[in-house]
């Protein structure tokens, strides 16, 4: 090895955690639920919003970043809610993944800022959204959550109360989610690009917005590396 390779060996060892898969539990067709368990994870900062970056195996030195649904620092114990999706190395290690199988990862790291307690929460997005949102549950903001999707059955379940409509359908369904909207909230968009970008230019249009939107792309189609 030479030596570019053996310092790209020691930043890794410096940078990254090794987990131990706790508990594997399957949600629908197209979910799992993972814990992961380490010692390091007693030290981490976490806040509901944050991401961590998991090398699955065949993956090289790829990362791919999930967002915890929750994390338990007196257990050392994290959480992950993955969509099952496509043949990727991250995809094929979730479906395959049982208790006892260890994964290396680097994180928590701030990706979206938590809101407040009692904070008014319009959240919308589709199934890579979905952890976002089961973390979010946590802060005891007031969550209105709206999803779309293909399949909207996929997501049934997924968040109690949310409301899942296919695409076409979502600005639609969003207007009316802004109407029972009641004082100032924050609109919080992630997962599509395509999606991102017109909620961001369809709340251009209203006469009162959101009174702070944050938006992140997770995927676009013919497109890697977004998180």
């Amino acid at each position: 090895m030479g030596i570019a390779g053996r310092l790209i060996d020691m930043a890794e060892a410096a940078l990254l955690t090794e987990a131990e898969v706790a508990a594997v539990d399957g949600v629908g067709d197209d979910f799992v639920r993972v814990d992961l368990v380490a010692p390091a994870f007693r030290a981490a900062k976490w806040a509901a919003g944050a991401k961590v970056q998991i090398r699955p195996p065949g993956a090289g030195r790829g990362l791919r970043t999930f967002t915890p649904t929750s994390w338990d620092v007196d257990g050392g114990r994290t959480s992950l809610l993955a969509y099952l999706h496509g043949d990727g190395p991250a995809s094929v290690w979730f479906r395959r993944v049982q208790a006892g199988d260890r994964v290396k990862l680097m994180g928590p790291r701030r990706s979206i800022d938590p809101p407040a307690a009692g904070e008014s929460v319009l959240f919308v997005g589709d199934a890579t959204s979905v952890a976002l949102a089961g973390a979010f549950e946590t802060t005891g903001a007031a969550l209105t959550c709206l999803f779309e999707a293909e399949r909207p059955a996929a997501l049934d379940g997924l968040r109690p109360g949310a409301e899942v409509c296919e695409p076409a359908a979502l600005l639609d369904r969003l207007r009316a989610a802004r109407a029972g909207m009641a004082g100032p909230y924050r609109l919080v968009v992630t997962g599509n690009a395509a999606t991102v970008h017109a909620v961001r230019r369809e709340i251009r249009t209203w006469s009162a917005p959101p009174a702070k939107v944050t938006g992140k792309a997770y995927w676009a189609a013919g497109r890697t590396g977004l998180d």
